[in-house]
């Protein structure tokens, strides 16, 4: 978030220069004379900032709460960041031409006045709110591991003392949990952004610093700010290879700091050349390539998805430089900028920071509360709910907290608050002893329950919990039975090999979405009648070979109670070309069955080459295809895969986890990826239909 201190308006008359005229090129090796007309460092505002503040926190906002409707709202946070180096970098540029040297100590401690006791309050609030759900949850008999509630519990005391080293970004990254794609979401998880802008904080000041030091004149230091952006931005792109989780490349500081350096290249380029020259001539190339720059960030905002790899190769670089295309017109043209300033949207920009505080943990909570943890897909109650909690909450601590804190200094306001409460406590008015005690009460009660839901948060989220189930099952019902590989030559296998007994598909199996009814074969007694074929059965489990990623292991308790002896090789976060190469072995080893199930396509694209490759590697062998389903960008690419392939081979059929789950979304937990219970049922009719329309294709 930005976090420039705001001060008064610049005069009329001074309005052309309203980004802080009085630095001069070379401003980082020589101070300007100071002059009545020379403003205090860091205290000129500049119209326009609060408005493109609220601009980014409500893309930021509307991504969270409507994702299909603003698939990359998240460039906000590439807007703040471009927004603070440049905020930053003017408030030590300014500094260093006003008083001769840049305050390390004087610019750390505002930081941490204006960062830490609204971080303290979005922090030890939500912590405490889950914590109250898991107590309620418990004092009536569940149990709080595999609960959405403890699913919010998990980690929190790292999470927690990652917010106050201000290492978010790095804890997400060292946990090895992906960002975007966590299949349970984390309380603190937007304190991401905090991380990097507050790393920046500490080391950019010692920069500047180094710069003035060297005798670098502004211009040049502006080729140096963007020359990092340009290495940030070509290491994002290196690190965000195809196939490989992008969390590292978002998330790390010096990967994601294009942005905070794009700002700051704009911030010492305005404090030289723009600041001497006409920069009202420069007004109608500002303003077209601001336009430009604003109808480039609304289209990012509208049609990037987080996991297109053109978001990390070069698109999260363009909204950053188009950012900079909007700062620059506001800069040039204040006209522009007052008029971003109306009246909502200064408000929202004043509040920014505390909105992008409270609005996640507060969706979170609420979406746990009221939807079962769906965070992903919000019902409309929680979206209003959420809204009008997050702008009261940041309100709040904009006017009760934020300021007064700003003013005074954070010591200062603690022991003036300890002051009053005191006061107040043995006063003889018992309204406002009552008052107090209400406030040191609730103080009390939130830090206590924060602190308690730390030390009962479980290990594992309700997801591992399911996963962990999963893989004991293969374990101990699975049994391995060695089929041999097809003959040389292609030779058909034919009727599957009578390892086991066959299963009928129940009649409580059909009726289900996703599962085709098949008709029972007409009486052979009637006249006329010509004689039909029985009824497919479903092959034995030992005749059947699962491969699939972590949708099939949740399921594995569902399979192999269905399919006793069915053989299940499922891993999370596995590949399709993955899956290939483990049926490649299995084949190899005799280990692949006359029924091959595969259920892959969930973590990334489903290339034709390696459908090719796994038609090549089954052979003979009948071939269950399962639909995969997400909300991912590459998920119809791969949907139409897999239809396609079972469309031109005729011993391919598919079993329609797709359709079964657009029928009945209620089947998925809360990530909307992977089965809940009923889930797990459901997956598993869909594949014994599939296995039956398999054995009709075998024998038909």
């Amino acid at each position: 978030m930005s976090l420039a201190p705001r001060a008064t308006r610049p005069r009329k008359e001074r309005r052309p220069a309203a980004a802080g005229t009085t630095i001069s090129i070379d401003s980082l090796t020589r101070p300007a004379p100071r002059t009545s007309s020379t403003p205090a460092p860091g205290r000129a505002r500049i119209a326009g900032l609060d408005g493109l503040r609220a601009v980014a926190v409500l893309l930021v906002v509307a991504y969270h709460l409507a994702p299909a409707l603003v698939p990359g709202g998240y460039v906000g946070v590439d807007v703040f960041f471009v927004l603070s180096g440049f905020l930053i970098t003017t408030i030590l540029v300014r500094e260093r031409a006003a008083a001769g040297r840049v305050s390390l100590r004087r610019f750390w401690s505002h930081r941490i006045r204006r960062l830490v006791p609204a971080l303290a309050a979005a922090v030890a609030v939500p912590a405490a709110a889950v914590s109250l759900g898991a107590a309620v949850l418990r004092a009536n008999g569940g149990e709080v591991e595999g609960s959405p509630w403890g699913d919010l519990l998990v980690g929190a005391g790292a999470q927690g003392a990652a917010a106050a080293t201000f290492t978010s970004n790095w804890a997400t990254v060292a946990s090895g949990q992906s960002y975007a794609g966590a299949s349970s979401p984390r309380l603190f998880e937007n304190l991401w952004s905090l991380g990097v802008e507050e790393q920046f904080y500490v080391v950019w000041p010692l920069v500047v610093v180094a710069f003035a030091a060297l005798g670098l004149a502004a211009r040049r230091a502006a080729v140096a700010a963007g020359a990092l952006a340009a290495a940030s931005a070509v290491a994002m792109a290196l690190m965000a290879a195809p196939g490989i989780d992008p969390t590292r490349a978002y998330m790390g500081t010096d990967t994601h700091a294009f942005g905070l350096m794009a700002g700051s290249a704009l911030a010492f380029a305005w404090s030289g050349d723009d600041a001497r020259a006409g920069s009202r001539g420069r007004a109608p190339g500002a303003l077209a390539v601001g336009a430009l720059g604003a109808a480039a960030l609304a289209a990012l905002a509208l049609a990037l998805p987080w996991d297109s790899p053109w978001t990390y190769r070069g698109g999260l670089l363009a909204a950053s430089v188009a950012a900079v295309a909007v700062i620059r017109m506001v800069l040039v043209v204040p006209e522009v900028g007052a008029r971003l300033d109306a009246a909502p949207l200064r408000w929202i920009g004043d509040r920014s920071y505390g909105i992008y505080l409270w609005h996640w943990p507060v969706l979170v909570v609420l979406a746990t509360l009221l939807d079962g943890g769906r965070v992903q897909a919000p019902s409309l109650l929680t979206v209003v709910l959420t809204v009008a909690v997050t702008v009261g909450a940041a309100a709040a601590s904009y006017r009760w907290l934020e300021m007064p804190v700003r003013r005074a200094g954070l010591l200062r306001s603690v022991r003036a608050g300890w002051r009053r409460l005191r006061d107040a406590l043995g006063d003889g008015e018992s309204l406002r002893r009552a008052r107090a005690v209400g406030l040191a009460c609730a103080g009390a009660t939130v830090i206590g329950l924060a602190g308690w839901g730390v030390a009962i948060a479980p290990e594992r989220t309700s997801l591992e919990v399911a996963l962990d189930a999963g893989a004991a099952s293969i374990g101990a019902s699975a049994s391995v039975v060695g089929v041999p590989a097809p003959a040389p030559g292609g030779a058909t296998l034919g009727p599957p090999v009578p390892v086991g007994s066959t299963v009928p598909l129940t009649e409580a199996r059909r009726e289900v979405p996703g599962v085709v009814r098949l008709d029972p074969p007409a009486s052979s007694d009637a006249p006329g009648t010509p004689p039909v074929a029985a009824e497919p059965e479903l092959p034995a489990g030992a005749d059947v070979t699962v491969v699939g990623d972590s949708v099939a292991l949740g399921a594995a308790p569902a399979l192999t109670a269905a399919l006793p002896g069915i053989a299940i090789d499922a891993e999370v976060g596995r590949q399709f070309s993955a899956g290939v190469d483990r049926l490649e072995a299995l084949a190899r080893k005799g280990r692949l069955r006359p029924y091959v199930v595969v259920a892959l396509g969930t973590n990334g694209a489903v290339p034709g080459a390696q459908m090719d490759r796994l038609l090549e590697v089954v052979g003979d062998r009948s071939l269950v295809l399962v639909t995969p389903y997400g909300d991912r960008s590459w998920m119809k690419g791969s949907q139409k895969a897999v239809r396609q392939a079972a469309r031109g081979h005729d011993a391919v059929v598919l079993a329609d986890w797709q359709h079964a789950v657009e029928a009945d979304p209620t089947v998925l937990g809360p990530d909307g990826i992977h089965p809940d219970q009923a889930g797990m049922e459901r997956f598993a009719q869909v594949v014994e239909q599939g296995l039956l329309d398999a054995v009709s294709a075998r024998t038909g």
